[in-house]
Order: structure tokens, then sequence, then C-alpha cells
């Protein structure tokens, strides 16, 4: 079970990005500095291990954003990885490692997630998750206090080990559902030189946490994610 106070943001954004750097696409990630001409080659990009499937429940299946929803270039992604992360995602109100809301298990059933990579670049992730309102309300809470409580911060990778600098800044989101908190964030691997950029955003509606993760080069402007959101907020609101 996920649960509040695990460091699974941070983790998820830097899994996140460890993902769009070893997507086989061109332009995923930004050089933050240009490789030195007969420089040793650089260390290799994050491995990355599938994660097992969870059964969905129908009635946050049905409210997920499918490419309809969606401005046009968005694609699903293939297969599972980086999806069911996003349960985590959903579920954490204390990325900096300070007490933000109660501690509280949330099942693995009442959580659905969905991801999308846009004209092969961007990707895009969605989590719902049934917290009840207190729990939703405290997990927008967490979002909202996190880049006045540590905008910067080193993490690892599991998988591989490798350090990650997460920076983060506020990010400003029209009023959506009962609550809403937005941020902007990028992940640097100095072993690669290479950052990504990303923004997450949370919406409390009645008893469920809306989550929407964008992440990837070229960064997706404030306006589409906020529009994203919404648009997700829409649909959520209209099954629920």
């Amino acid at each position: 079970m996920p649960k509040i106070g695990y460091k699974s943001v941070r983790l998820a954004a830097t899994i996140a990005a460890g993902m769009a750097l070893t997507a086989p696409v061109p332009a995923i990630a930004s050089p933050a500095a240009p490789a030195t001409p007969g420089a040793p080659a650089a260390a290799s990009a994050p491995a990355l291990t599938p994660v097992p499937h969870t059964p969905r429940p129908r009635r946050l299946t049905a409210a997920l954003l499918t490419i309809k929803d969606l401005p046009e270039g968005y694609q699903p992604l293939v297969g599972t990885t980086g999806t069911s992360m996003m349960g985590d995602i959903s579920t954490d109100a204390d990325i900096c490692d300070k007490r933000v809301g109660p501690t509280v298990g949330i099942p693995k059933s009442e959580t659905a997630n969905a991801g999308f990579s846009k004209n092969g670049g961007p990707m895009l992730f969605e989590s719902l998750t049934v917290t009840g309102p207190r729990t939703a309300h405290a997990l927008v809470a967490g979002l909202a206090s996190a880049p006045r409580l540590c905008p910067s911060m080193l993490t690892t990778v599991p998988s591989s080990g490798q350090q990650a600098r997460l920076r983060i800044r506020p990010l400003r989101v029209p009023r959506l559902g009962d609550a809403a908190a937005g941020l902007a964030f990028s992940v640097t691997f100095p072993a690669l030189k290479l950052t990504v950029q990303g923004k997450l955003i949370t919406v409390a509606h009645r008893d469920v946490a809306l989550t929407i993760m964008v992440i990837g080069v070229p960064a997706t402007s404030p306006r589409e994610a906020n529009a994203i959101t919404a648009a997700a907020v829409r649909k959520l609101q209209r099954m629920r």
C-alpha cells in the first residue's frame, strides 16, 4: 500500500525522467553542457524495471483521460511502466520528508492510471485515487508547500543508484475541483549532463485525488498542462 510520507513524488519524478532519457526517440532530454571531444563516454541512462499491472476498478477507469480528451499528437504509452508509479505519487503529501498529512494506507485497487506520449516526445501520466476528502485535501496542501520547504534536493534512481538533482518551484493553476495545487520541476543527471523538465498538478474532487504529471522535451507549457488537468477534472466530475 502506498503511504503518505513516503518519498514517492521525488522518486517518481526521477524515474519518469529516466524513462524520458531511455525512450527511443530524439530530443527527449536537453543537454546541460556540450560533450568534450575525446572525453570518455557518459554513464548509461538509468535502467528501469517494468512494473506489474494492477487491475483497475471500472468507475475510476471510465474517468481516465483518453486521446479523445487530449490535444492533438498524444498517443497511449505501450505497457504499464511508468503508469503504475503514479499510484504512489497520488498518495504522497510529504515530498520533503516532513509530515504534512496523516499516514494512511490506500489499497492499490482504489487507483487507476494512464500514460501518453506526445509526438514521441513529452510524456503525460494521470492517476485517480480514492483517498477520502480529508486525505485528498492533504495531498494538495503537501504539493503546494513543497517548493517552499525543499526547492532543491538530491535523490537516487532506485534501479541504477544514479544520483539526480531535483529542483521544484510553484506552478500557478486555475481553480479546479475542491482544491488544486501545482509545481514545476527539473531533474538533472550530473553523470549524463542532461536535464528533463516537468510539471505536477494535484486536484481534490470529493473523495478522489487526481494527479497529472507531464515530463520531457520540448517542455509542456503551463497553459497546456492546466488545460489537460481541467479536462481530466471535468471528466472525473461527470463520472463521479
